[in-house]
This record gives C-alpha cells, structure tokens and sequence, in this order.
C-alpha cells in the first residue's frame, strides 16, 4: 500500500501506533483543524480518502480467527450441541511391552478398557475409550485445533527382576493438540511421580480425516478423525520408566516402542431449535458536536438458559465511515460502510444471562451517518436488534 506525503504520513503514523486515546484525538484534530483542509472543497476529499487508506492499514488483519472453547453436551455453538468420544487403540508393539512386563490395564475415571488375550495369556488388544469434553475450535473457519476428553487408563506392573520393581501409572484427560501433533495428558504414576498435569505425552506422524467442522444449518452432523504413529516424547518415556520402577529390561522394552497406537475420535453434532433468546443494543453518542467523531457500545446479551459461543454483529452506514480505536470485537467491512463485528478469543461465549460489549470510535465527512440493515446473531441463533 502506497501514501502520500505531508499530513497522510502523520495520520499513518499516529494510526499505527495506536498508543490510545490521545493519538487518536490528535489524528481527527489534525483532520479537522489543519489550515489545509477545506471543508467544502477538494482538499478535504483528499484528506479524508487518506484517512481512508489509514483506517484499512490500521485495521489489516482485523478479520482474523479467533479460537473458542466448546464444552461438550453444554455449550451452543453456531446452533449445535456437539458430543463425542475417543478410543485410544494400542499397536502392536505397545501390546508386546504389556507382556514383557507382564502388567496389567484397568479404566480411569471416565473411561472403560476393553482387552482381548490369546490362549497363553499375550496382549492381542487394548482400547480404551472416553467421552470427549471440550474441544478448541476457529469460530471463523470452522477447523478443529484441539479435543480433549475425560479418563484415561491405568496400567500397574509387578515386582519382576530386572524389569520392574513395581510399580503404575495413569495417563488421563488426554488433549489431541492438531496443531502442533501432540498429545498432552495428565500423568499420575507411583515412585514418587505424584501428578503431572498437560504432559507431552506423545507425538503424532498423521491426521486422518476432515480437521473442518463445519456444521450443517440444520439437523444433525457426524466427524470421524483417526491421529496415528503415536510416539513417547522424553518426558512422557521418563514419567512412564519411573512410575513403573522399571529396571534394564523394563526400559528397553519402553525404548523399543516404535509406534505406540492410534486414537480415532468421532464428533456428532444436534442442531437447537431456534429461539429469541438473545439480544443486541447498539449505542451511538457524539463526543463533540463541533466535529462528526461518535463513538459506539454494542452490547450482545445471551436470554437464554445455556451458553453460546460464536457471535456476529452487522451493520451499514449511509456513507464511507472510519472506524478506529476497537476494543473487545475484530472488524472486517466492505468498503468501510458495511461493517461485521465477531469475537475475541476472550468473549466469544456468552454465559447463560450474561452479556459481552465491545466499542469502537467513529469518523465520517460532514455529519454523523445513518445506521441500517442492522442483524445479529448468538450461537447462530438470529437476536433481536435495537439501535440509536
């Protein structure tokens, strides 16, 4: 993007730094005060198409995602209920380290463990499934991050020399990070282990699968996504040795798993029957009647019984308008008149009852402009709309 000289490299400057309330009031009253500027005439077209240009240099990037948290069976998000499961499934060498150090798998917490053995007693399955209860997800672009479930598996060794002193270990609430191909689990394990919390457990070579939820407008939705070639990270071989007081046979037993399993996580998803059951006022006041600079509170409000995560607020002005200094929201428009407001990380859901407000200043040539095709929307569901 290219400027002009004189006062566009001011207004460029100050916009950019946005180091708060007093930049800004500097930036409009040069706008406004400079002897340059005509009101009627064509100087100040050209500064106003300037500040144009700094208003889309200064809100690049505005329309970026924003992660939001969605608790499973409570939270609505874009007017679905979401619900799942994971089966953490053992691969073979896994299995063969259970027989070498002739341990035994039972369920925690959640969880429930299903094993199967052949007829001299060697590890031929190992599942253990837990019900998914939250997931991190892009509001904007529907793509899941991260889920994480509830329960886990305890797996207890004996005394046997030189490969176990005795000894368990638990690996639970395990959190499938796709980002970054990580497992991070809670570890609790014997021998002065204690409790470990949002361990690295394991690596991850492939994702199998749609990583996109998006969900259907309405009726229900079903994801399946498998995560395989799971690997022990240093920390989670150290926690895992230690809790099981595993001698030299029992170490290198751990350090010839190769590839430890696999986890397949299934999502389903219910669609919620529309309700009025949020609200949105939108607020404007001038700060000075001298000048047309306004500012703006929108507060969202959740009616209803449940929380709901995501939400949109459009609008459109009669003319081009400046918007600047945005607290709480990220704006993205069409040029600079019609106008959509979605959440930060921090208040992208709204509590049953509760409300979230954001707020913005504004600037527009010669008066304040009208504002129209007001709509809004909470956990997809469409919200009354009051505006001023």
């Amino acid at each position: 993007m290219t400027f002009c000289h004189g006062p566009i490299n001011k207004v460029r400057k100050e916009g950019h730094q946005q180091t708060g309330k007093g930049n800004l009031d500097r930036l409009f009253r040069f706008a406004m005060t400079s002897k340059r500027i005509d009101l009627q005439g064509e100087t100040m077209k050209v500064a106003f198409k300037s500040l144009i240009a700094a208003a889309a240099f200064i809100t690049a990037g505005a329309a970026s995602a924003a992660t939001v948290t969605v608790t499973l069976g409570n939270t609505v998000y874009k007017g679905h209920t979401l619900s799942g499961s994971e089966v953490l499934t053992f691969g073979a060498d896994a299995n063969s380290w259970l027989d070498v150090l002739k341990a035994s798998v039972t369920a925690n917490g959640a969880s429930t463990v299903v094993t199967t053995k052949d007829s001299d007693g060697y590890y031929g399955s190992v599942a253990m499934s837990a019900p998914l209860a939250s997931l991190n997800v892009d509001g904007v672009t529907d793509d899941l991050q991260s889920a994480a479930g509830t329960g886990g598996i305890t797996v207890t060794a004996p005394v046997l020399r030189a490969i176990s002193s005795g000894g368990t270990v638990t690996i639970t609430d395990l959190n499938v990070d796709l980002n970054t191909k990580t497992v991070y689990a809670t570890v609790i394990g014997a021998n002065g282990v204690g409790t470990a919390v949002n361990v690295a457990m394991w690596t991850l070579d492939t994702v199998l699968g749609p990583t996109n939820i998006a969900l259907p407008s309405n009726g229900s939705g079903q994801f399946n996504l498998t995560v395989q070639g799971m690997h022990l990270t240093a920390n989670g071989h150290t926690l895992v040795t230690s809790a099981l007081g595993l001698g030299s046979l029992g170490k290198a037993a751990t350090a010839a798993i190769s590839d430890f399993g696999s986890i397949a996580m299934t999502l389903s998803s219910a669609a919620v029957p529309p309700q009025a059951a949020c609200s949105v006022s939108f607020k404007t006041t001038s700060l000075n009647t001298s000048t047309p600079l306004f500012n703006t509170e929108v507060t969202v409000a959740n009616n209803g019984s449940n929380a709901a995560t995501g939400w949109a607020v459009n609008w459109t002005y009669g003319k081009p308008t400046l918007l600047v200094n945005v607290k709480n929201a990220k704006l993205s428009n069409k040029s600079l008149k019609s106008y959509t407001a979605q959440p930060v990380a921090t208040n992208a859901t709204v509590a049953a009852g509760g409300s979230t407000s954001f707020s913005f200043r504004g600037y527009a040539g010669g008066t304040i402009p009208a504002v129209s095709d007001l709509s809004a929307t909470l956990g997809g569901q469409a919200c009354a709309v009051s505006g001023q």
